[in-house]
């Protein structure tokens, strides 16, 4: 029996159940199970206006403004700026979103659904781990985070480091101390080739979703090193981004 060659947009798993039902006869295919769709989803849908805005300007306090931020505002960080630290996204009470994001207007950005690229480092604000260190980590229950538009690096400094953003410890024992509902969007995760980099993202959490970021500079020569690694967070993880660099 021949067959028409597959036609774009068609996966190869399905093409597949195509043949053994036709082959198999109606009943067959009856009694083939389709997988289903995920039933959970995270929305990643744009926010609206905030109720404040919380500006850090160059050499300002990012820690005190995560610290100061009620669910509904918005932190703004200076595009091109450095802040250097480890810094933690705190629990809240309360379902608002807190955004941090960069200070470039959303017009120098790629639109939602594009992927950010190195190139526009520029209009992204810079968080620096200078130890081994996340740069970003979550508290424990830590909820309610939308990243847009920030570039996450280890200092040239630091010879190793197991990760860059943590979201969750991997240790957490009860459901309400799993950090869970948090967004990056468009952000720049990245290593150096100097720097000895186990992951770039640990996604140990609930409720998260990485959307149009560029991943790279991962590897490490000893152990494996992963863009994103996960083995203790619930779900539902969403992913949609742009993997590069190097293993070694």
């Amino acid at each position: 029996m021949a067959f028409a060659p597959v036609r774009e947009g068609i996966s190869g798993w399905l093409f597949g159940l195509l043949v053994i039902a036709i082959a198999h006869g109606p009943a067959s295919a009856q009694a083939i199970a389709i997988p289903e769709m995920p039933r959970a989803y995270v929305d990643t849908t744009p926010l609206g206006a905030p109720a404040r805005v919380l500006t850090v300007a160059a050499g300002g306090d990012f820690q005190g403004a995560l610290n100061t931020a009620q669910p509904g505002d918005m932190i703004t960080l200076a595009a091109g700026v450095t802040y250097t630290g480890n810094f933690t996204l705190p629990a809240k009470t309360g379902t608002g979103w807190i955004t941090v994001r960069t200070s470039a207007p959303d017009e120098q950005l790629p639109p939602p659904g594009v992927r950010i690229t190195p190139a526009y480092v520029a209009r992204l604000p810079k968080v620096v781990s200078p130890n081994a260190n996340p740069a970003l980590a979550t508290a424990a229950g830590a909820h309610h985070y939308r990243l847009i538009g920030i570039e996450v690096t280890v200092g040239g400094s630091v010879s190793s480091s197991n990760g860059l953003v943590r979201l969750g410890s991997g240790t957490e024992t009860t459901l309400a101390e799993i950090p869970h509902d948090i967004v990056l969007d468009r952000v720049y995760i990245h290593g150096s080739p100097t720097v000895s980099l186990r992951r770039n993202l640990a996604l140990n959490s609930a409720s998260t979703a990485v959307v149009d970021s560029h991943l790279s500079d991962a590897h490490d020569v000893v152990f494996d090193a992963q863009a994103i690694c996960g083995w203790s967070g619930p779900g539902p993880l969403q992913d949609r981004q742009q993997l590069s660099g190097r293993l070694r």
